[in-house]
């Protein structure tokens, strides 16, 4: 994953992702947790809101 991930345009990163994945990539987005649809969520509001900053909350 961590390969993927520092290579692609735009990662993300899900929240429920082992800690080691979130300290090796700080630079990318935390979205939120699969068990909450974070993936649906997040493009949601990307297509919706292309320019706000997005926030799991």
């Amino acid at each position: 994953d961590r390969e993927m991930l520092g290579s692609v345009g735009r990662g993300l990163i899900m929240g429920n992702a082992m800690p080691q994945l979130i300290a090796a990539l700080p630079h990318l987005s935390v979205i939120g947790h699969c068990g909450n649809q974070a993936v649906s969520h997040f493009l949601t509001h990307w297509l919706d809101n292309p320019h706000l900053p997005y926030s799991p909350e």
